[in-house]
């Protein structure tokens, strides 16, 4: 029973957490509060921190109400949380003109010689927490 508790809470946190730190970082003078971006851009990102955080509270909803089927609620908050940080890593091959960096052009940050995008990192570990939680759901229901 520890471990499923600790899956719910462990998916719980990844929810709100990949929710709470998009607000943050997105409600910014280098997204929302930017005055060169187009209003229309401004009204997508708005729309999808506000989405996210419904599908959030939604999610964890799903993992904490009473059910006959719990692992239902990790496969679908596994989902959910994956289909928010995954993209990331191929948007900008998808849609042309896009960039992972939102500061200015040349003030990219690198690490080892290498690019290194603050966003990727924490989708990173966004999603290795949320296998992890799914890994602790599967391993209390096997």
């Amino acid at each position: 029973m520890k471990s499923a508790a600790a899956a719910r809470l462990l998916m719980t946190f990844v929810l709100l957490s990949i929710t709470i730190v998009s607000f943050v970082l997105d409600w910014r003078s280098n997204h929302l509060l930017s005055p060169e971006w187009h209003p229309h851009a401004k009204f997508h990102d708005a729309l999808l921190l506000f989405t996210m955080a419904g599908v959030s509270l939604t999610g964890v909803w799903l993992l904490w109400r009473k059910s006959k089927e719990p692992e239902v609620a990790f496969v679908v908050t596994t989902l959910l949380s994956l289909s928010y940080c995954v993209p990331p890593f191929y948007i900008t091959s998808v849609v042309p003109g896009t960039s992972l960096w939102a500061g200015k052009i040349g003030g990219e940050l690198h690490l080892f010689g290498h690019m290194f995008y603050p966003n990727l990192a924490t989708a990173a570990l966004a999603i290795i927490l949320t296998l992890v939680a799914f890994w602790m759901s599967r391993r209390h229901t096997a």
